[in-house]
């Protein structure tokens, strides 16, 4: 008889300790809907909208002592890039690298990309290289 009181109050500690809520690791916020929005409808609201979401995170993630989710930082750090806000795009780079150590290597290139960006080469052009779309190839006859 002990053995099946036993049991049973195992059992039922089981089930008990599944039925409890996992604590929550990231906060999201409205991310996924501000995202999918600046894709499917691509303006500078939406891009707006999207970049305040992000900022969100990041301050909601603090004010409830959770980790910022991966690539929050990154995606962040992007968006300040192509407005030209350099100094806060780097800032950014290097808070993904210190959160997320196996996105070094890409944050540092991304940091490095940006600082070459701003130093003329002996030409009087920036080193980095602008991205062009890739034209079709012309064949000769």
């Amino acid at each position: 008889m002990n053995h099946l009181k036993l049991g049973l109050i195992a059992v039922s500690a089981l089930f008990l300790l599944g039925c409890a809520t996992p604590e929550k690791m990231y906060y999201w916020g409205d991310y996924s809907n501000t995202l999918y929005q600046s894709k499917k409808h691509p303006s500078e609201q939406t891009g707006l909208s999207h970049q305040q979401a992000l900022e969100g995170i990041v301050a909601e993630s603090e004010k409830r002592n959770l980790r910022i989710p991966p690539g929050v930082y990154a995606e962040l750090g992007y968006i300040y890039l192509r407005q030209n806000k350099k100094d806060l795009a780097i800032q950014n780079f290097k808070m993904e690298k210190q959160l997320y150590p196996e996105s070094a290597v890409l944050m540092e290139r991304l940091e490095n990309a940006v600082k070459r960006s701003d130093q003329p080469d002996s030409a009087g052009k920036a080193s980095f290289p602008e991205v062009k779309p890739n034209a079709p190839d012309k064949q000769e006859k």
